[in-house]
């Protein structure tokens, strides 16, 4: 461990000797484009947001740079029900989490959408705004103007609510919500246990602190997906200031005297160099968006100078902070055949409280009508067929792990470790959701549907439970907080999204949350996206 004092120093002699060397290289370029007004790094999820609000701006050119594909008309992703197929498939980037001590030194699989509309495109569909604490939270953070009063109309105006207009939801949105339309056997029956365990129902699992059980709300629209691809940027892809490139991986940003003036990217094999009138505004999401960072030199000085990398600002916070949820699948073989399957495979979310204590919900069910375990518990627990299962999912987690560069190419993967149950309350609450699971399984309605319980194969005690969500941990895909938003010297943008010591660079998706909303997460990058579009046009 190098002494903080002796890292400071060294810090400051590597700040200095690095911004010459750097300037000079920063315009380099073995072809350029013409200059744009705003150029879009990513064509995730917040990517086609911000492409739509920005290009609405007649006045202004807008870049926008995806580094997967344009996928139009397929009905692995069109089809709610064929959401899971997505997953290892070309539309993936097949990131993996580093082994963890705790999880028994298991790898663990993180999906991430590689294709225009970003994981958006390739996931549950579920819409998800999480409790008003989230984002009051955010703003007691010094993040002013990020309160749930503030951002709710920026929920209502992504929104196309199927129920029409209210205080809460929003119609004529771009992303139309409506709530599953149809209950499988599976959903009543544990709608049913709900009742008799004491879960309330919720008419609206979006309300202000969703306590209870309730339809999914879903990014749905006669019976297809609705992505920020098909909702946001589709209909404006073809607009004469929006220039929309696939397959345009970036390598740099370009850094001259603290000013982000362009970047590099790499298409059909070569390096391209375009400049930005205005702002550039990193949406790569919580992996890439911060190691786009750390690539340009933006990062932990001495971390970056390790692995030959000239920092030019150094801001340690970067990668810092990453949060996800972690998942735990309980599975069951069903007496009956699953028969036809509907909406994206389920149909309620339960929200509750691994205890009295807990000011909101801190854990998450979903039914599902088909069954996926980790490798470690298949071993000794095979999935018969007619097995369903239950997500299980801590959504108010206060384990928080990091991602960094293992050298300096684009191209290595990087390390990421969010240090799943690493905080005792995370561990506990673990223990308390699949407690919860097997004591809903026990009610009568769960006891008609049940042939038998396959992982875990009966009622655990306390001990037994540890060791099972152990090796039956994984994520629900919502990394978040790799580029955090707040005041202090442990942010990396300040609460008007712009990267601290940089002109002309904003990083606007999931990484800057700054601590993880207590739902799924593509509502809150949406918002995210809303909301910097409002402050880059001067509507805040």
């Amino acid at each position: 461990m190098v002494p903080q004092e002796e890292r400071n120093s060294n810090t400051k002699n590597i700040m200095e000797e690095s911004k010459k060397a750097h300037s000079r290289e920063s315009a380099a370029g073995q072809n350029s484009l013409p200059s744009y007004d705003y150029i879009i790094v990513g064509g995730g999820s917040a990517g086609c947001v911000l492409a739509r609000r920005l290009s609405e701006d007649g006045n202004a050119t807008v870049l926008l740079l995806e580094a997967g594909k344009k996928r139009d008309e397929d009905p692995v992703i069109d089809n709610p029900l064929r959401w899971l197929e997505n997953i290892g498939s070309v539309n993936d980037y097949l990131y993996a989490y580093e082994p963890s001590p705790i999880l028994n030194n298991r790898m663990v699989y993180a999906p991430r959408g590689k294709l225009l509309g970003g994981s958006g495109t390739i996931n549950a569909m579920i819409w998800a705004r999480g409790n008003s604490d989230d984002y009051d939270n955010w703003a007691g953070q010094g993040n002013k103007g990020w309160e749930y009063n503030s951002v709710l109309p920026l929920f209502r105006k992504i929104e196309d609510w199927e129920g029409g207009s209210s205080n809460f939801h929003g119609k004529g949105g771009p992303i139309h919500i409506e709530r599953a339309k149809e209950f499988h056997f599976i959903d009543s029956a544990l709608l049913e246990s709900c009742s008799a365990y004491g879960i309330p129902y919720l008419s609206d699992t979006n309300s202000t602190a969703p306590l209870g059980v309730g339809a999914t709300s879903l990014t749905v629209k006669n019976g297809r997906r609705v992505s920020p691809y098909t909702g946001y940027l589709k209909p404006v892809m073809y607009a004469k200031n929006l220039m929309v490139l696939t397959d345009a991986k970036v390598t740099k940003l370009n850094i001259v005297e603290e000013t982000c003036v362009g970047l590099n990217f790499i298409k059909e094999g070569k390096v391209v160099t375009v400049r930005a009138n205005r702002e550039v505004i990193l949406t790569a999401g919580a992996f890439e968006s911060p190691r786009l960072l750390m690539l340009s030199g933006i990062g932990d000085a001495i971390d970056l100078e390790s692995i030959g990398i000239k920092p030019i600002i150094n801001l340690p916070a970067v990668g810092k902070n990453l949060q996800d949820h972690p998942l735990f699948s309980i599975t069951y073989q069903s007496i009956e055949q699953i028969g036809q399957m509907s909406n994206n495979l389920g149909a309620l979310n339960i929200y509750w409280k691994s205890s009295s204590s807990k000011l909101k919900s801190d854990i998450m069910l979903l039914p599902i009508q088909v069954a996926i375990s980790t490798s470690e518990i298949e071993k000794n627990h095979p999935v018969p067929d007619r097995s369903f299962g239950i997500f299980a999912t801590l959504i108010d987690v206060k384990s928080k792990g990091y991602l960094k560069l293992r050298d300096s190419s684009i191209d290595s993967k990087i390390e990421i470790q969010p240090n799943f149950l690493m905080d005792a309350d995370d561990l506990e609450a673990a223990i308390k959701a699949v407690q919860l699971c097997m004591d809903l399984a026990e009610q009568e309605s769960m006891r008609k549907i049940i042939k038998k319980w396959v992982s875990p194969p009966e009622k655990l005690q306390r001990a037994e439970i540890i060791e099972f969500v152990k090796n039956a941990c994984s994520t629900y895909f919502h990394p978040v907080g790799t580029c955090k938003m707040g005041i202090g010297d442990d942010a990396v943008v300040d609460p008007r999204l712009r990267v601290k010591g940089v002109t002309g660079l904003m990083v606007a998706d999931a990484s800057i949350m700054p601590q993880i909303p207590t739902c799924n997460t593509n509502a809150p990058t949406l918002m995210i996206a809303e909301f910097a579009s409002e402050l880059i046009l001067g509507l805040r």
